[in-house]
């Protein structure tokens, strides 16, 4: 049954990893792809379902999210061209769920940590209202937690904006929480970013 206080997580997986130079998401770090990574971090107790967004004709990556039994693939007929429409399909897939707010997680940000995950999700509750987001060191990361109240609004953003738009045009809806973690700041576009990363990663089970 659906719980207003779990959140749905909604992950925008469409790119084509140009900078990188091969699909991002099945290129391994440590024992697992990094798509594993990422939707094996999702599985929390506030975490109502994960919903993947994938090109048409990724089918590699479809093959790789189909033994997950929490994760829902969306393949829309047509590849999305920019962020914001990957996020509205993302969002028309999960009106069956009645979650109170969605996390937007981009697939290349796949160091999700617990901690993490518990710190945003208390500071959502305590306001449902708001937008929550974490910050490492003065700088805004991921995952966001959006209240779904704000979901009409998303199509109204300007069609050469990003969903960052909100949080600057909504100042007042945004709760900012504070994390030392650096995984929030985790973002993979090129191989350089991808050696960092294998520098950096400590996952939670070690």
């Amino acid at each position: 049954m659906s719980d207003s206080k779990n959140v749905i997580a909604l992950v925008p997986a469409a790119g084509v990893s140009r900078r990188m130079g091969q699909p991002k998401l099945l290129m391994q770090l440590g024992n697992q792809r990094v798509i594993d990574h990422l939707v094996t971090s999702l599985v929390h107790p506030a975490v109502e379902r994960v919903l993947v967004l994938v090109r048409p004709d990724d089918d590699e990556l479809q093959a790789a999210l189909r033994p997950y039994s929490h994760v829902d693939v969306i393949t829309p007929p047509d590849s999305p061209a920019e962020m914001r429409e990957s996020v509205s399909l993302l969002l028309k897939a999960c009106e069956r769920h009645h979650g109170g707010g969605w996390m937007l997680i981009p697939a290349d940000s796949p160091w999700i940590e617990h901690r993490v995950l518990d710190r945003l999700i208390v500071a959502w509750r305590e306001t449902p209202v708001n937008i929550v987001v974490p910050v490492h060191d003065g700088r805004r990361g991921h995952p966001t937690i959006f209240p779904a109240s704000l979901n009409s609004e998303i199509e109204l953003i300007p069609p050469d904006r990003g969903l960052n738009y909100l949080l600057h045009s909504r100042p007042e809806r945004v709760v900012e929480v504070k994390c030392p973690e650096v995984s929030v700041l985790c973002d993979l576009d090129t191989p350089e970013d991808f050696e960092r990363l294998k520098q950096m990663w400590k996952p939670e089970s070690d």
